[in-house]
């Protein structure tokens, strides 16, 4: 079975080509059951966030990697021109590390960022309730958790480490001089929603609105920030009153359209507007940047910021490397170990075959055996079994389990004659 990571990320695409490949939560039980039957791959679970879309496999060869490419366009119907471009494809070792370094928080936009291990486990923890993985990509994402968690307990790559909220509250920042003066409408609260907003009234915002669908949910918000809630219907008439508008709602279409920034700007008498959309998909339509006194900025805009802190964070992320290249190779040693179990199995299967098939032999010839005298045999004949298959156990382990294998897989079934398949099944099916 092969390795396959398959996807974009924030570092090879850019926003629009991302958020036409996202995959909502909700949407992701059908997505991995399409998936199955139309790429045939025995194992997958797939990580959409608002920064990457991944799809990570089991496969019975590599080449599976170009179907879940084209399947992925398939299911979010966009044209190959318009994504292939910033795929890549990871495999075996490559595919395990980017998986471990993406659960660890180095591979986020946000060094350190502790949204995406939550988001590893609510992947993986869809995958198995549709019954996606089996015994490898249980065992590699099990491995890449506990990563994670080692990472952010033996380094100092979490602490202090803004979040997606907290750099576009920077970038705020840095556009007004004082923040007091400044009134500021969060549309959305969620999680990146709530930490902007708690991030911009640390920094001093004093006049903040919350604008959210469920009302209980803006008020909660804006009870927690000193901010006052606007029902989500009313978001139109009091668009004109704010100087920085925050958007990080889940829709999957802009509720910010560029009319409703034109008639907002109209109504400011020429005093600008900045419009941070942190959302994936958008939730404010592109166009409105080139409206005369509107400032947007989207996801992609905070990389500035977020750079100064990744620089800051370097001598973490060196060491998060080393724990990952030990976590690696106790991951692969152990993983290329298990390889061996099916064929142990199998192995052990036809000689405990051939011991029972002799014993009825011997049952037939002898029928005035007592059964004291059967028990003694059948002890003695499964010693014998058990002994002859020591050696080639502990043999066969240690082959599979090497960097270099001395002896292909395929020689030892050849060479005890056996067919380690079901057994392999048996064992994905228990993880």
């Amino acid at each position: 079975m092969h390795l396959v990571v398959v996807g974009l990320n924030h570092k090879t695409a850019p926003v629009e080509t991302r958020e036409q490949l996202s995959i909502e939560e909700s949407r992701l039980p059908q997505a991995l059951n399409d998936l199955t039957a139309r790429a045939q791959i025995s194992e997958s679970v797939i990580l959409s966030t608002c920064n990457r879309t991944e799809v990570y496999a089991c496969c019975a060869s590599s080449d599976h990697d170009q179907r879940i490419a084209e399947w992925l366009g398939s299911y979010c119907n966009l044209a190959p021109q318009r994504y292939a471009p910033y795929l890549y494809f990871l495999h075996e070792r490559e595919a395990a590390a980017h998986l471990f370094r993406v659960a660890s928080g180095i591979d986020s936009m946000v060094t350190g960022e502790d949204q995406i291990l939550g988001q590893v486990k609510t992947a993986y923890s869809i995958a198995r309730k549709v019954r996606s993985t089996g015994a490898v990509l249980n065992y590699l994402f099990h491995h890449a958790i506990s990563v994670g968690k080692r990472v952010r307990t033996e380094t100092a790559i979490g602490r202090g480490a803004f979040s997606v909220g907290s750099a576009a509250a920077r970038l705020a920042e840095s556009i007004f001089d004082n923040l007091a003066e400044c009134t500021v409408m969060v549309v959305g609260a969620g999680k990146m929603a709530e930490q902007t907003v708690l991030n911009l009234a640390g920094a001093g915002a004093k006049h903040i609105l919350v604008a959210n669908r469920s009302r209980s949910h803006a008020a909660d918000l804006a009870q927690r920030c000193g901010g006052r809630p606007v029902d989500f219907g009313d978001l139109e008439a009091v668009l004109p009153s704010a100087d920085i508008v925050i958007a990080s709602t889940s829709a999957r279409e802009p509720i910010i359209k560029q009319p409703m920034l034109r008639r907002a700007i109209s109504a400011r008498r020429g005093r600008p507007m900045f419009v941070i959309d942190i959302a994936v998909p958008r939730n404010v339509d592109p166009s409105a940047a080139s409206l005369d006194g509107v400032f947007l900025y989207n996801i992609d805009d905070l990389q500035a910021v977020v750079e100064k802190d990744k620089n800051a964070r370097k001598a973490e992320i060196e060491r998060a490397e080393i724990i990952i290249g030990e976590e690696l190779e106790r991951f692969f040693q152990q993983y290329r170990a298990r390889q061996a179990v099916p064929v142990i199995s199998a192995m052990r299967s036809k000689f405990e075959a051939i011991r029972q098939a002799e014993i009825n032999k011997l049952k037939r010839r002898f029928p005035e055996l007592t059964s004291e005298q059967m028990e003694a045999i059948e002890a003695m004949t499964r010693s014998m079994v058990s002994k002859i298959c020591h050696d080639p156990t502990l043999r066969i382990k240690d082959y599979l389990a090497s960097d270099k294998p001395p002896v292909d897989v395929n020689v030892l079934c050849e060479l005890f004659g056996i067919c380690p398949d079901a057994a392999n099944s048996e064992e994905g099916s228990k993880q």
